[in-house]
């Protein structure tokens, strides 16, 4: 009785492989339309300066940033589903190849890491001062640190 309760219960994971695609469309085309106003803006100006190319630096890699968020709200979607809802051994995404819950936390981990460097660079940009620049920079080491180190441990655990 408990593991047909259990096994039926499985598919309750349907919402969050819903939500993080929800999540996954949202991002990604609000990023397309930062990117389509921002080159929209600039070319309807005529200018092009370097203060105008450094404007649009940062918002390519805010834009990369909100990209990679929904990178990350894809693979979630399609780990939770493949790990815990389908039966079919074929892999959904064939260069993602997601078996086992570490296999989604390392390719989560992966764009974590990438996304905290590219926010990083464009607060980098922002701030005012170097010190700023430094507690930021530290403390978003710590947590790629952390990140690493995890990694490090589950893969000597499960190997």
């Amino acid at each position: 009785m408990l593991s047909k309760i259990l096994s039926g219960c499985r598919f309750l994971l349907i919402l969050p492989v819903i939500g993080s695609l929800l999540l996954m469309i949202g991002v990604v085309v609000m990023g397309f339309g930062v990117v389509v106003i921002q080159e929209w803006n600039l070319f309807s100006k005529g200018e092009f300066s370097a203060k105008d190319a450094k404007e649009l630096t940062i918002i390519v890699i805010e834009t990369i940033d909100m990209f990679l968020v929904g990178a990350i709200s894809y693979i979630v979607a399609v780990g939770i589903y493949k790990l815990f809802i389908s039966q079919d051994d074929e892999q959904i995404l064939k260069r993602v190849k997601i078996d086992k819950l570490a296999d989604l936390e390392t390719k989560i981990i992966g764009v974590v890491i990438v996304a905290l460097a590219v926010g990083f660079l464009g607060k980098a940009h922002e701030a005012s001062d170097f010190t700023a620049v430094l507690q930021g920079g530290m403390g978003i080491a710590v947590v790629i640190v952390a990140l690493c180190l995890f990694l490090k441990v589950s893969e000597k655990l499960d190997g």
